[in-house]
């Protein structure tokens, strides 16, 4: 069956549908992000792309979440009433989405660039001030669905495996489908050029996931943030 990945543009952040048929997986769901200069959580934005590209109730089959970062998963329950669909997701970020704290939820805005590092330190106050007004509006949740190394999507028509990455967040996983297509999360990104990305949990760990990563055979890569690109084009 033709299968194919259509990128969603919120404005800052990424999700991706993954559409086989007559059905459909949401990759991530967007919300707010720390940088908006107007405050949103890009639910009608994302309502609309949604029935633009034919995913009505009933036909979406599965939401899955790359890692438990706010921008990404705030949508997350409301997507699932309205839809009917369960939620996926690693257990290693449960605590993002289950009961986020101020700090859990910003324990990953940690900097290799040292020149990011004074940025965050000048606009922590301010970014926190941020956090706290989206955190007050997110809507916790428990997923439906654990997953892991190597759980296969075929069950819901998409012909693909989740590789665990950990290194941005404990949780983070990305999905490679069969034609080399890679939805990688925030472990890659592409704003300025193809990279890895600024901030992480642990740099360490998150250097050998992209390591891995790159000696796998991986074609196109749909990143969460900026528009998708050849793995070539990955110069680290």
């Amino acid at each position: 069956m033709k299968q194919e990945i259509i990128w969603i543009d919120l404005e800052g952040v990424n999700c991706y549908l993954g559409k086989a048929g007559d059905s459909f997986i949401l990759f991530d769901t967007g919300g707010h992000t720390v940088l908006d200069k107007q405050f949103t959580n890009r639910r009608d934005r994302l309502d609309k792309e949604l029935e633009k590209a034919g995913c009505k109730p009933g036909k979406l089959k599965l939401v899955v979440l790359t890692h438990g970062d706010i921008d990404h998963v705030i949508n997350a329950a409301y997507i699932r009433d309205k839809y009917n669909a369960k939620i996926a997701m690693h257990a290693g970020d449960l605590e993002l989405v289950e009961s986020p704290g101020i700090e859990k939820a910003m324990e990953s805005f940690r900097f290799k660039s040292i020149m990011n590092r004074i940025i965050f330190m000048i606009m922590k106050k301010p970014i926190q001030k941020i956090m706290l007004k989206i955190l007050d509006h997110f809507e916790k949740f428990k997923p439906d669905i654990y997953i892991d190394e190597g759980y296969s999507l075929k069950e819901y028509g998409l012909d693909a495996k989740v590789l665990h990455i950990p290194g941005h967040t404990a949780g983070s996983v990305a999905i490679l489908t069969t034609n080399g297509e890679l939805i990688a999360g925030d472990t890659l990104t592409n704003m300025k050029k193809p990279d890895i990305a600024p901030n992480a949990l642990d740099f360490e760990t998150l250097t050998a996931s992209v390591d891995r990563l790159k000696r796998m055979n991986i074609k196109t890569v749909y990143p969460g943030h900026g528009k998708p690109f050849h793995m070539n084009e990955l110069k680290i």
